[in-house]
């Protein structure tokens, strides 16, 4: 049986349309970033919105706020999705020890030798 105009998705990957394959690893960050930018545009937000600190006063006060609030949110999401990575890759499942002086040790699995 032939398969024909269809294309199996690697073992990495996921199928997309138009035959482009996209890695788990890439949309596995891909979500942890989007998160993490979620949660610092709210926590920005939330800054604001209460008044943290008489910030919202001084953004009314100023004559440029945009610069202001754009930076604010800016590395709010920036802090928060790098943060929010950083928890995806180090709460990955760990396979075992791999000796990396061993150039034979290339499967990652079993005890060192």
């Amino acid at each position: 049986m032939e398969n024909r105009g269809q294309r199996n998705a690697p073992p990495g990957g996921s199928s997309q349309p138009g035959g482009l394959q996209m890695p788990t690893l890439i949309r596995f960050l891909g979500l942890h970033l989007a998160t993490g930018l979620a949660i610092g545009v709210i926590v920005a937000s939330l800054m604001i919105w209460s008044n943290l600190a008489g910030l919202k006063d001084l953004l009314v006060e100023a004559q440029e706020p945009f610069v202001a609030i754009f930076l604010l949110y800016a590395f709010n999401a920036l802090t928060f999705g790098s943060v929010s990575m950083g928890i995806g890759v180090m709460t990955l499942p760990y396979d075992g020890v791999c000796d990396m002086r061993d150039p034979n040790d290339k499967d990652d699995h079993g005890p060192l030798r």
